[in-house]
């Protein structure tokens, strides 16, 4: 398949911000496997955006080449299976950079399940609630570890800079998660809401 060619009167493509992450993966440069695309994913943007599945990434990467901001070729240097290898196109390069300049970010929506279990813990089981907080904060604070991992391994690459800066927000956000838990714990404690929660 051939590149296509943006033009500047072109209009930016609309699609959701899945499509855009995906096609930002795209945009570091090489050729991508959908495979490759989610260890990327599971490497930088799960800590912070997205942690699709295999058949999220590949619905997005066929949404990218049937709009030509991606095209795929055939790979079968491996005898035992045929890869299908995505690049980013010219037109996909021209529409990430102006999504990147000219849209503005889509506003945060919290939805955070374990604050919807605090909201209704009058239902629960008493030292449930403590329990899940408990564990929360221990994923909190291994999400964090790893992104650090992730954020060492990405700054010694120079042209990841951005992405390096990303991963050491998401340490910083896991670990400020992890403390907001510790508050929690301390308010639910002194308010002693524990003993109102329903008997075991």
């Amino acid at each position: 398949m051939g590149t296509v060619t943006a033009t500047d009167d072109a209009p930016l493509v609309e699609i959701p911000p899945t499509a855009w992450a995906a096609l930002g993966v795209l945009s570091f440069g090489g050729e991508f496997s959908g495979y490759d695309v989610k260890r990327w994913a599971e490497q930088s943007l799960a800590f912070f955006y997205w942690a699709p599945s295999h058949s999220q990434i590949y619905a997005e990467l066929r949404r990218l080449e049937a709009l030509g901001l991606a095209e795929s070729r055939i790979d079968t240097t491996y005898e035992a299976r045929a890869r299908r290898l995505y690049t980013i196109t010219d037109l996909g390069r021209e529409n990430i950079t102006r999504w990147a300049d000219e849209l503005p970010p889509e506003p945060v929506v919290l939805k955070h399940p374990l604050m919807l279990r605090v909201w209704a813990a009058h239902n629960g089981k008493k030292g449930r609630l403590r329990e899940l907080l408990l564990e929360h904060k221990h994923d909190a604070l291994d999400r964090a570890a790893r992104a650090q991992e992730h954020a060492a391994n990405s700054a010694k690459v120079s042209e990841w800079a951005y992405a390096t800066v990303a991963l050491e927000w998401s340490v910083r956000y896991h670990r400020d998660e992890a403390a907001r838990i510790d508050w929690l714990l301390e308010r639910l404690d002194a308010a002693g809401v524990a003993s109102r929660s329903r008997d075991a």
